[in-house]
């Protein structure tokens, strides 16, 4: 991690009571600094790559706390549109601070993550390069954003409910995982092709683990915890769209109907309907997914670098029927 990483050092923030007052302003919790919070799966990904594209040692912490402040101020932002009430078994942000400070701290760290990116590098080209790919893909996880709060599943049909959770999924996560793999091959100079190939590999990765975190969310719900965020927002998710493919137009539209009984108790029962008819398909999807994703990393890397160094970081979203910890790699 680097040293000071929110830039609480620069030249405008020297005196100790502007830095007081702007460190109480972003009132950013320990936990949601880079480097702390977390299971670290996006800096766990970029370092393997870094390593599969040829790079020794650690990759530049600069990078990976960009990508990770990225990532960070993403939570802040979704769980003030979510209207969460927790983040990581802690009150979320703007619940604690509240919403317009909350929305404040997350754009700055936006806005910290470029400022971090333009800045890794001693060559500014290469810099540039970097800065470049976070400006698309910041761009790219708000139109998924976008799409998921917009769409509403009691809307849409079993085919749309289908094609939604990917957008979603390849757009909002997707590319933000896939952006943490790249920059991994990017900080090892890989070739033009290894880009590509590991970038594609990431967004593979990243909507298995939104297929993860989705069902996680109803399995915990399920087990007594309060965040049912999906359901209470009626978000498209990828267990009504498992379920979409698996129940007939009619079975599909009765769990549909269901969405109007908010109180928890009914939406508790609304969550184990949907992981019952859904889980064994997830266990299949995500899986599967995660097999392709390494077999076309292997594809299209034949007589290369070794794919194990990625396929590793698979293994922590291959599920069983076992119950599993929410939220544990957001």
């Amino acid at each position: 991690m680097i040293t000071n990483p929110l830039g609480f050092a620069g030249q405008s923030h020297q005196t100790a009571q502007t830095r007081h007052g702007w460190s109480k302003a972003l009132q950013l919790p320990p936990d949601l600094y880079p480097g702390v919070g977390g299971k670290r799966f996006r800096a766990t990904l970029l370092q393997r790559a870094f390593e599969f594209a040829g790079g020794e040692g650690q990759a530049p912490t600069m990078v990976i706390d960009a990508v990770e402040m990225l990532h960070t101020g993403s939570l802040v932002i979704d769980d003030f549109e979510d209207d969460s009430r927790t983040r990581r078994q802690q009150p979320a942000l703007h619940q604690v601070i509240g919403t317009a400070r909350a929305v404040n701290a997350g754009n700055w760290m936006y806005f910290r993550a470029l400022e971090l990116a333009a800045s890794a590098y001693d060559d500014s080209a290469r810099c540039a390069g970097l800065l470049k790919k976070f400006i698309e893909v910041a761009r790219q996880c708000h139109e998924g954003q976008a799409i998921d709060l917009s769409t509403r599943v009691d809307e849409v049909t079993p085919r749309q409910a289908q094609a939604t959770a990917l957008a979603i999924s390849r757009w909002k996560t997707g590319r933000l995982v896939g952006l943490a793999a790249w920059c991994g091959g990017h900080a090892a100079a890989g070739s033009p092709e290894t880009l590509r190939a590991v970038a594609a590999f990431g967004c593979h990765v990243g909507i298995c683990l939104q297929m993860k975190n989705d069902l996680d969310e109803l399995r915990e719900f399920i087990s007594g915890a309060e965040r049912c965020d999906d359901l209470k927002n009626r978000r498209v998710t990828w267990p009504w769209a498992w379920a979409a493919a698996d129940l007939s137009a009619v079975g599909f539209a009765a769990l549909q109907q269901r969405l109007g009984q908010q109180q928890r108790a009914s939406l508790r029962g609304l969550a184990s309907k949907l992981l019952e008819v859904t889980l064994e398909r997830a266990m299949q999807a995500i899986n599967a997914r995660l097999d392709r994703a390494v077999e076309r990393l292997s594809a299209v890397t034949p007589g290369g670098p070794d794919v194990g160094l990625l396929a590793e970081v698979t293994n922590a979203l291959r599920i069983t029927t076992a119950p599993v910890e929410a939220e544990a790699s957001r």
